[in-house]
């Protein structure tokens, strides 16, 4: 009542064959996806850790640079007002005269 028999079907030998046959080729499929997955994903890994890598240096770059830049500005006041007490008193520069 089930919808199902007792009778099993009788296979023959090209049959058997044919299966194995199958299944093998799908063992080789399976096994050559999973390595080719495996390498690419350690490759997407790689780029994206050297992405992260470049970009941490570009801004510990631009950090470095804009740093030099306003230490710069600041050296630059500095010795304006340096040069503005040297001429007031007379001296061509607060340097040493030995070379």
């Amino acid at each position: 009542m089930l919808g199902q028999s007792t009778n099993i079907a009788k296979s023959t030998v090209e049959q058997v064959r044919a299966k194995i046959a199958r299944l093998r080729e799908e063992t080789r499929e399976a096994q050559g996806a999973k390595a080719y997955d495996f390498d690419k994903r350690l490759a997407q890994i790689k780029a994206k850790e050297d992405a992260i890598r470049a970009e941490r240096k570009a801004k510990k770059k631009a950090l470095r640079e804009a740093q030099r830049m306003e230490l710069a500005k600041s050296g630059d006041a500095e010795m304006a007002e340096n040069d503005d007490m040297a001429l007031m008193m007379g001296f061509s520069g607060f340097g040493t005269t030995k070379k």
